[in-house]
This record gives structure tokens, sequence and C-alpha cells, in this order.
């Protein structure tokens, strides 16, 4: 199966199917994506991948800001295809990394703040009715990337995958850089803003706080009120 697609302007459109979970079964194909924000994608790319995914939802990570964005919510948003939006991050995070030159992106405070957040999307996600489903955020790999792992994490995909999974963002964002060098975007000697980058140590991080502070995915959304059947549906839904 096909992982990554390739689109002009959105960048590490992934499906997250295929990887090991502890109970012998497997991440279902084709049912559960993450993305960079999708409303770049072209009416013609969006027409080729509906023809092989029927997109039931849509979850935008995008802070109030990022999403009122001029060219709209893009095609994938429209009839039969719910849009939750919950808004995260601080849009200005990666402006001040280019000022600066230095980038944190505190995956570990991002998890236990938004816990809540993550929870309801956790619920969402555990109605068959919400999939196909993609999420995403601008770029598709700090937020749409702690979603990516906590999701993992209930599946019981082990820690050196997740960590992986996380990494090959970077492919996308090596794409993106070169396409804004050759727009003029970036300076053939400048150097590239460090926010653009996939700090994999920083998720190992997140996922040693997760792991030893709250007892990992599972116990973490439990704390904030997602019930034991409904991370059974989330598991049953995604694992083949």
């Amino acid at each position: 199966m096909q992982r990554r697609f390739e689109f002009e302007q959105v960048y590490n459109f992934r499906d997250m199917g295929g990887y090991a979970a502890s109970d012998g079964r497997t991440v279902r194909w084709r049912w559960l994506f993450r993305s960079g924000e999708p409303q770049r994608l072209s009416e013609a790319e969006a027409q080729q991948l509906r023809g092989e995914v029927a997109l039931a939802t849509v979850i935008d990570l995008r802070s109030e800001g990022e999403a009122d964005h001029p060219r709209g919510l893009g095609p994938l948003v429209g009839d039969g295809v719910s849009r939750h939006h919950f808004p995260m991050g601080d849009p200005r995070s990666k402006y001040a990394a280019r000022e600066s030159g230095e980038w944190d992106p505190h995956y570990d405070n991002l998890l236990e703040e938004r816990g809540d957040e993550w929870a309801t999307i956790i619920r969402l996600l555990s109605d068959e009715a919400a999939y196909p489903a993609v999420f995403h955020c601008v770029t598709g790999k700090d937020r749409t990337g702690v979603l990516a792992s906590l999701i993992y994490g209930v599946l019981g995909v082990d820690e050196q995958t997740i960590l992986e999974d996380f990494g090959m963002s970077q492919l996308g964002m090596d794409r993106l850089v070169s396409d804004l060098r050759a727009r003029g975007k970036i300076g053939a000697d400048e150097q590239a803003n460090p926010a653009l980058g996939v700090p994999v140590p920083a998720m190992e991080h997140m996922l040693e706080v997760l792991r030893t502070r709250h007892g990992g995915a599972v116990d973490f959304l439990r704390a904030r009120g997602v019930s034991d059947d409904e991370l059974q549906r989330l598991t049953d839904l995604l694992l083949e």
C-alpha cells in the first residue's frame, strides 16, 4: 500500500495504516490519514483522492487565525464530509523561530495542556461513521504528529515505530523547503526556518512524558474521561 501521497502544495499527506499493533493485528489501511492543510489541494487532486477514499471527516487542528485562510477550507470539505475544528497552537511560534533561529516545539506541553481536546477527538474517532477520516494542522508534522503518536500509543504500536513514522515528516519538509527556495521565498544561502524541521528528540521526550508521568496513552485518555468502551471501539475500528 502507498503510505505517502504526493500533492503539489500539500505536504505530509500520509496513510496511518500498515503498522503492527501489540495484539498481533495491523493498523488498517485507507481508513485514517494525516496531512498538512488540505485547502492547498487543487480540485483535480481532491477529485483524484476522493476517487480512492470516500472521506467522511476532516479534523482541523489549526489555530483560529490559521484556519481563517483566504483559500477557504479547501475542496475536501463539502457535501457528505464533516469538519471538526479543534484550535491548537500558537500561530506566531514559527515566525518567532525564524527570527531567533531557534525552535522548541514543546510537544509535551501541547499534549498535557490540550488533553481534553485530544480526548474529544478520540471519542469522535471511536464512531464508525467518522471514517474514512483525515486530521491536519498547517505543515502536518507538529500538532498532527502529537495526535498521530497518541493514537498509535492507544493501538499498541511500539515507540520506535512511532518515532520513525514521525520522522518521515522530514521528507515533506525537505520538499517544502526546496519548493520555497525555487520560488525565491528562501535565499540560496539563507538558513531555512528551524520550525520547518522535524525534531525527533522532542517527540521522544513527549512519549517519555506520556509513559512515565501518565502511564501511557490509554491511561492518559482515561484520566480525561474517555471510556474503556470508546477505547475498545477505536482499536477495533483502526486495527484489522
